[in-house]
Parts: structure tokens; C-alpha cells; sequence
């Protein structure tokens, strides 16, 4: 007795020559609206969904396999289920190749309305697979036309299709059937709230795969890459230009420098080390920007990851190169000759990082084990009418907006951070510290090496300084103005400290911690 395939697909890709290979092989097939049109006009003998149910499909095909006779084909254990229904209209159904109406494509379009979007929501097929991938024991079913070809070769070389096989086809559809559901709750939370409402009781969270990673964060732990599809958060695509694969750190490394340098309009550079910024800067080209983030630390930006947030040409990648070992060069794109000199270094990484501004609220991630934290992205703006002078000595305009390029970078230097910097240039960064005064230290020690003066510069805490030491220090090493959120016990003691060493100290009523 001839086996049965059900068809009904929304991506038509193969289809014709998966439809006309499995009647080669003994399989009947049984197809639907525009599935069994598009067979019939490649010369694919069908039949018409509606003759096998012997029920004319309704409500202009919406309801047409959402019919017992098709879904006791499928959910039919043995040929003996079927026999003890005692009609001869039902039949096994031994195959069910279906994809789903196209919500993501349909949504993606700038003009889909709220009611377009909720005619793309599938019902029958989502029915259909779950039905099938149940029932997979005995019932092969198919969503993706990439598993086609061994699905046929299997059946040419044994006459069936794997146990092993169907198993992971319905492990497949599970996947992508909640995928689908998450996108339509997700579209429907932004059309209710007109951003995404993702602080609920309950979320769903779909990602899928992009690719296996060189390594994870040591060479010993293996790592994949994957796209959360749901719910939305702060985006980061990217396309590898060149190079050799990336690893764990290289990501993270890069999303952290292009989320720091993305803040900024003028030319800007961030060269990152560890996730730290180690150098920060902007200029009238990204030439100069690169040379002054560079000098802030150049033992640290030794194989560092060197972002940039205007297009840049070869003769700035010919510069980095010759003068220092990278693992990234990352940028919103380059110009035609870029992918020739860096042929001179093939393992370095090119990667072509997409800039887009988005108005919806945005979050972000961290993983506790089997717990999830979620929260909007820090992605507060500072403007200096925002601050607050609380010394006599008041800070001067170039003062003010070095204060604001400060701020920009404290967000992404893990806490605690202070930042030293001098006409939108990073002097010097101390990172990472249990105490801030650590941190103030690491960063004068560093600038000393480098034999970078600190005097008439700016520096920069992201959280408040509960004792005067910090700012003791900052007068020691040439430091005239200071800015930091405020809210101590102790500031008015902080603000007669800055006052007696004639410092310029602002308040910023933002923290912005990084841990």
C-alpha cells in the first residue's frame, strides 16, 4: 500500500523535487491551496486536500486540515487504529511536510498593519506539526527544505526514514513552533504597549544558533554562538569580513568596545582589553582618534580589540597594524582596499558592525546559573545642563564637556572606575578595583609609565567617594576638575575637601556602575 505525504508549505524552496521523488519511491501525495497549484503546475500528480477529506475547504482556506480524517491519519499509532474507526475514508499518513505562514517576514515590512499581521498567524499548520512530531515513532515530519536530501536518501537506501532521524526532525519542529508562538506574543506585547513589555511574570526566551566558536573563554572550554530571537534586546550583528574564527572573548571584547564607542557623534576610538576600555578617544578623523587612544595605554592595547564608529580606509588599518599586535579591528564599515592590506595579517578579525538606533526601550542580559537577570539597557544620556557645580571654583566649557566624554566611558569600565581624561582624550583608566582609591592609583601609576601629565585634567568616578582620599590624590596628581554622581553621607566633607584644594566638582545624580 502506497505511503502518504501531506505538503503544505509556505517556502517553496525544493518542494517540487521532494514531492516528485517520494512519488518515485511509493508515497502518494495529498496538498493544499497554493502548495497544490504550484505542484500541479511543475506536472507533480496530487491530490487535493479537499478530495482526500471529501470537506471543501472554508472561510477562504482557513479551515481545510484541521479536519479529523487528516489528523487521525497522523495521530494513528498502527494500521490497526486506523481499522477500528471501521472507515475506509481514514488512512495513515506517513509523512507531513509543513512550514508556517511567514509572521516574521510579514512584521518585518515598514507598512504591516495590526491586521495583516494577525492574518500571518498560522493555526493549522502549527497543529499539523506538533500532531506529527508526537506521533514520530512512525510519522516523519518536515519544516526545514535543508533536512530534504536525508530524508530522501534514507529513503532510497533503506526504504524508510531512520527512527534516530525522526526523532530529531520533531525535536526541530517543537523548537520552532514555540519560536513561532514567542514572536506573536512578543509583536502583540509591542503592539498593546508600543515598545517591548518584557518585565512580566512570564517570558519566553528563544535563541538560535549562529555559529561554533574557536573557543569559549579558555582554549579547554568549547562555546557556541546564538541569536536570542526573543525577547528583544539591545542588538549586535555583525559580519566577519576576515580573519581566522572568533572566540568567546573576542565577542565579548568587541560588543563591549562598540557599545562604548557607538555613544559618541564625532570620530571616536575605543581600544578594549579584557572588556575594560583601555584607551579612548575623539578627534576630527578616526586617525587622530586612533593615536590618542592609543597612547593612553599601549602595553594594554597589545592585543586588544580597536573599534570605531565611522567607516574607516586601509591606510588607518595599514597604521594599526604596523604598529601594534590586534585581534579585532571592528567598524560600521570600510573602504574597498581595507580587505587587501589586511591580507598582510590574515588571522586578524574585520568585523562590519551594523549601527542602529532604536526607540523602544532595550534590555540586556546577565546568566546566574539557572537564574536570568534582566534590565534596561544603561543607555541614559548626560547633557551639562544635567550637572550640578557644588564647588566655588566653577569648571570651565572645556572642562564640562570633558566631564560628559568621562561619563560616556565610565558605563563601561568595570567598577570601580576612574577615568582621567584631558580635551575628549583618556589620559589614563584604572578599572576593576574593590577600592576606588586602588583604582585612582592604578590609573596615575599608569599615566606616570607612560609618562602622560595629568595637570589641568578631568577625572571621572562612576559612583560616589565616600571618603576625601580619592580627591586628596586627584589634587596630589594635577587633577582641576572632578565629576561624580554625588549622594554620600559624606559629601558635604567631599565638596569642603575639592573646595580647600581649589578643585571644579560637579555632580552627576547618575551612577553607572559596571560589574
Amino acid at each position: 500500500m502506497n505511503k502518504i505525504a501531506l505538503i503544505s508549505v509556505s517556502d517553496k524552496t525544493d518542494i517540487d523535487v521532494l514531492a516528485s521523488e517520494l512519488i518515485e519511491n511509493g508515497y502518494t501525495i495529498i496538498s493544499t491551496g497554493g502548495t497544490a497549484t504550484y505542484l500541479k503546475d511543475k506536472g507533480i500528480k496530487i491530490i487535493p486536500i479537499s478530495k482526500f477529506t471529501k470537506f471543501e475547504e472554508i472561510l477562504g482556506g482557513r479551515v481545510k486540515t484541521l479536519h479529523p480524517v487528516i489528523h487521525a491519519g497522523i495521530l494513528a499509532k498502527t494500521e490497526k487504529d486506523i481499522a477500528k474507526l471501521g472507515n475506509k475514508k481514514y488512512s495513515l499518513i506517513d509523512m507531513v511536510v509543513v512550514n508556517l505562514y511567514p509572521f516574521e517576514k510579514a512584521i518585518s515590512k515598514k507598512n504591516c498593519s495590526f491586521s495583516n499581521a494577525i492574518e500571518n498567524i498560522d493555526i493549522g499548520g502549527p497543529t499539523l506539526l506538533r500532531a506529527s512530531a508526537k506521533n514520530h515513532q512512525r510519522v516523519t515530519v518536515l519544516t526545514d527544505p535543508s533536512d530534504y536530501s536525508n530524508v530522501l536518501n534514507q529513503i532510497k537506501n533503506n526504504g524508510k526514514v531512520n527512527s534516530s532521524t525522526r526523532l530529531t526532525l520533531a525535536k526541530k519542529v517543537f523548537s520552532m513552533v514555540s519560536n513561532y508562538d514567542a514572536m506573536i506574543s512578543t509583536y502583540l506585547d509591542k503592539s498593546i504597549d508600543n515598545k517591548t513589555n518584557l518585565l512580566q511574570s512570564r517570558i519566553s526566551i528563544n535563541a538560535r544558533e549562529l555559529s561554533e566558536l574557536r573557543y569559549g573563554e579558555n582554549p579547554h572550554q568549547k562555546a557556541k554562538l546564538y541569536e536570542v530571537t526573543n525577547p528583544q534586546l539591545a542588538e549586535f550583528d555583525y559580519v566577519q569580513l576576515s580573519g581566522k574564527a572568533l572566540s568567546f572573548n573576542n565577542l565579548v571584547d568587541t560588543e563591549s568596545a562598540f557599545s562604548c564607542v557607538e555613544q559618541f557623534e564625532e570620530p571616536s576610538c575605543v581600544i578594549v582589553k579584557h572588556a575594560n576600555p583601555c584607551g579612548v578617544a575623539t578627534s576630527k578623523t578616526s586617525e587622530d582618534a586612533y593615536k590618542y587612544a592609543y597612547k593612553t595605554d599601549p602595553t594594554s592595547a597589545f592585543g586588544g580589540i580597536i573599534t570605531f564608529n565611522k567607516k574607516i580606509n586601509h591606510k588607518l588599518i595599514d597604521k594599526i597594524i604596523k604598529k601594534q599586535f590586534v585581534e579585532v579591528i571592528a567598524a560600521p564599515d570600510f573602504d574597498k582596499k581595507s580587505l587587501d592590506v589586511i591580507k598582510k595579517k590574515p588571522n586578524i578579525r574585520l568585523l562590519k558592525i551594523k549601527l542602529k538606533k532604536n526607540n523602544h526601550i532595550i534590555y540586556e542580559t546577565k546568566l546566574l546559573r539557572n537564574k536570568i537577570l534582566i534590565q534596561e539597557k544603561d543607555s541614559k544620556s548626560l547633557s551639562k545642563k544635567e550637572l550640578t557645580v557644588v564647588t566655588s571654583k566653577k569648571p570651565t566649557r572645556n572642562q564640562l564637556e570633558d566631564m560628559i566624554f568621562a561619563f560616556k566611558i565610565s558605563r563601561y569600565v568595570k567598577s570601580n572606575s576612574i577615568i582621567i581624561v584631558k580635551n575628549n582624550k583618556t589620559l589614563a583608566i584604572g578599572a576593576g578595583q574593590m577600592s576606588r582609591i586602588d583604582s585612582t592609583n592604578i590609573a596615575y601609576n599608569k599615566a606616570k609609565k607612560e609618562n602622560i601629565s595629568l595637570k589641568g585634567a578631568v577625572l571621572a568616578s562612576e559612583a560616589f567617594f565616600p571618603f576625601r582620599d580619592n580627591v586628596d590624590l586627584a589634587k596630589k596628581i594635577g587633577i582641576s576638575a572632578i565629576i561624580q554622581p554625588g549622594g554620600s553621607i559624606n559629601d558635604e566633607k567631599i565638596i569642603e575637601v575639592a573646595n580647600n584644594h581649589k578643585l571644579s566638582m560637579c555632580f552627576s545624580h547618575t551612577r553607572v556602575f559596571k560589574h
